[in-house]
C-alpha cells in the first residue's frame, strides 16, 4: 500500500470510529443502545463520550500532521480499549460469564441487540460493542501501518535526495 493509501485508510477508520461511538454514546438507538438509564446527552455519557471523542480526535489530529509522538500514544490508548472489551466482553463470551456478571449483563444489555447468540453462560457482546470492537481494530492496523509508511517514504526520499 502508498503512503497516500496508508494515510487514507487511517484517517478514514478514525473518522468511523470516532462518529460511530459518539452516536452511540450520546444518542439513544433504541435496541442498538438500549441500556438502563440512557438517557440522550446525560451528564454521565457527555463526560464519556468527551473523554474517548477526545482522545480520538487528538489521534485524527496526530494523524493528520503527521505527529508521531500523538500517533503511538493514540495506539497505546485504542490497544487498551481493544484489550478492555476482550476481558470484560468477549472472555465471558469464549470462557462462560461469572454470576455476577451475568446479573450485570442481565441488567444493562439484555435487551440490545446481539449479532451472536447466547450459549447457555457464554453471553454473546451486544452488536453495538461488536462494531466498535471492529472500528478499534482498523484503526489499530492502520495505525501500524502508517507511521512505518512515513519512515520508509522518509528513508527513500532521504536516499533519492543523496
Amino acid at each position: 500500500m502508498t503512503k497516500g493509501g496508508h494515510y487514507g485508510a487511517a484517517i478514514t477508520a478514525q473518522v468511523v470510529l470516532l462518529a460511530y461511538f459518539e452516536l452511540c454514546i450520546l444518542i439513544p438507538l433504541g435496541r442498538w443502545n438500549d441500556q438502563p438509564g440512557h438517557v440522550a446527552f446525560s451528564s454521565g455519557n457527555i463526560i464519556l463520550g468527551a473523554a474517548i471523542g477526545g482522545a480520538q480526535l487528538l489521534l485524527l489530529i496526530g494523524t493528520v500532521w503527521r505527529l508521531k509522538p500523538l500517533l503511538w500514544f493514540g495506539l497505546l490508548g485504542d490497544t487498551v480499549w481493544l484489550l478492555l472489551h476482550i476481558y470484560s466482553l468477549w472472555v465471558p463470551y469464549v470462557l462462560g460469564a461469572t454470576p455476577q456478571y451475568a446479573r450485570m449483563y442481565a441488567r444493562v444489555w439484555s435487551r440490545t441487540t446481539k449479532l451472536l447468540p447466547d450459549l447457555g453462560n457464554h453471553l454473546a457482546p451486544v452488536a453495538m460493542h461488536i462494531l466498535i470492537d471492529v472500528s478499534v481494530v482498523a484503526v489499530i492496523v492502520t495505525l501500524v501501518s502508517y507511521p512505518r509508511s512515513l519512515q520508509a517514504a522518509g528513508t527513500s526520499s532521504e536516499r533519492s535526495a543523496g
